[in-house]
């Protein structure tokens, strides 16, 4: 009996033991304060996701705060310099550079390993890829341009842009418009600037504008205007309404619009890289959007350990066929890229293929810079107040002199 009563008190002092145990491995509740600068159509897609890893993750808090994409970015530096930071921020690429230059985001490598990094396409990585660090994770790839055609005016997309110039002229009349794209903008300038041989940074990340190539893509640009191959003054809006109301043959825009022009236009939607120039493919920048964490989680292990979880969560394999199925955004994953409904729909397959002439955006800091040189003698050129080799000199003179700022 006496044996019996002891070998009793041993199981329970054990089983005392072992709950204790667990109780004491019980992880600790954590907040994460998470801010995002997406639109307002997908506000309630990412409050389901951060439900689902919550209902996963049930000791972690993930606290959704919504920004403008300008005033995230100037949030996050503010908040960042004076220690009260959110961990986690999902963002364009081109973050990375004023981010890793202020030393307020963490290198990845200090968060993930390599077998975690190679489940993703190096191109989709190098977007967020400054002075040899990466600083980003990505969970979808594209913000690519691409030409979009309307099937009714256009059965099939030109391969060349000769052919695209004479079927534009041919098909502009009364209220048609044969071809449109935001012509003052540079992201869309970037696609013909790579065409001619050139891009806006080097390989040591300075602004290169006084060259050839430049001079060439201003003059090409322009003659499009002057022979009324795109309207006399088109922006975004000029020609996204366009192609929305079936008046527009065809146009540049990014898969960020495929959602809607698939609600204005069904099947009469076209999709398709932008024909070459002079045999040289228009070389559209590409990047995607980016989870980057804010380097005071590094001196947090719990802290760091959910953000961990979070952004392995976010840009899962079966998160990124969500994005792909809702909103047709292609994966940075390679296991997704392959998924069957990507190359069995038209749009998706030749967003695709337009994606695959890309060229990362480069997310230096001096890309700022070129950006704001660039712009306005673009637009100079374009109303005639600037000939095309002056607005290159002016170009490189206004980005360095931005650069020489930086330092």
């Amino acid at each position: 009996m006496k044996k019996n009563l002891l070998i009793a008190l041993s199981v329970l002092m054990i089983a005392s033991i072992l709950l204790t145990a667990c109780g004491a491995a019980t992880p600790e509740p954590v907040t994460i304060a998470f801010w995002e600068q997406e639109g307002d159509d997908v506000d309630v897609f990412i409050d389901s996701l951060i439900a689902e890893f919550q209902a996963a993750n049930p000791n972690i808090t993930v606290e959704r705060t919504h920004y403008e994409n300008e005033a995230l970015r100037d949030q996050f530096q503010t908040a960042s310099l004076a220690n009260a930071a959110p961990d986690v921020v999902r963002v364009p690429n081109d973050f990375a550079g004023p981010f890793s230059k202020l030393d307020i985001v963490a290198p990845v490598n200090q968060l993930f390993d390599d077998a975690f990094l190679n489940q993703f396409f190096e191109g989709a990585l190098g977007p967020a890829v400054v002075g040899g660090t990466l600083w980003g994770v990505p969970d979808n790839y594209g913000n690519h341009l691409m030409l979009i055609y309307n099937k009714d005016l256009i059965a099939e997309p030109p391969a060349t842009f000769d052919e695209l110039i004479a079927k534009a002229q041919e098909l502009t009349t009364g209220d048609v418009q044969g071809f449109a794209y935001n012509l003052n903008e540079p992201f869309w300038g970037a696609g013909f600037y790579g065409a001619f041989g050139g891009w806006p940074l080097d390989e040591n990340d300075k602004p290169q504008f006084n060259n050839e190539a430049f001079v060439n893509y201003l003059t090409f640009v322009k003659k499009l205007k002057d022979d009324g191959v795109v309207p006399a003054e088109c922006d975004y809006n000029c020609a996204d309404t366009l192609m929305k109301e079936g008046k527009a043959a065809m146009i540049i825009n990014g898969d960020w619009s495929l959602g809607d022009y698939t609600a204005a236009l069904g099947d009469k939607m076209g999709v398709a890289p932008v024909p070459t120039i002079n045999g040289k493919p228009y070389t559209e920048m590409t990047a995607g959007k980016y989870f980057m964490v804010s380097k005071a989680v590094l001196d947090d292990e719990a802290k760091k350990d959910a953000v961990v979880k979070f952004i392995t969560f976010m840009t899962a394999a079966d998160v990124q066929k969500k994005w792909l199925d809702e909103f047709k955004r292609l994966p940075s994953n390679k296991e997704v890229a392959n998924d069957p409904s990507i190359s069995s729909d038209p749009i998706l397959a030749g967003s695709m293929s337009a994606l695959s002439v890309g060229r990362g955006m480069p997310a230096a800091a001096e890309m700022r810079c070129a950006w704001d040189a660039w712009r306005p003698n673009l637009e100079g050129v374009m109303a005639g107040t600037l000939d095309p080799a002056a607005a290159a000199t002016a170009a490189q003179t206004s980005a360095d002199e931005c650069v020489a700022t930086l330092q």
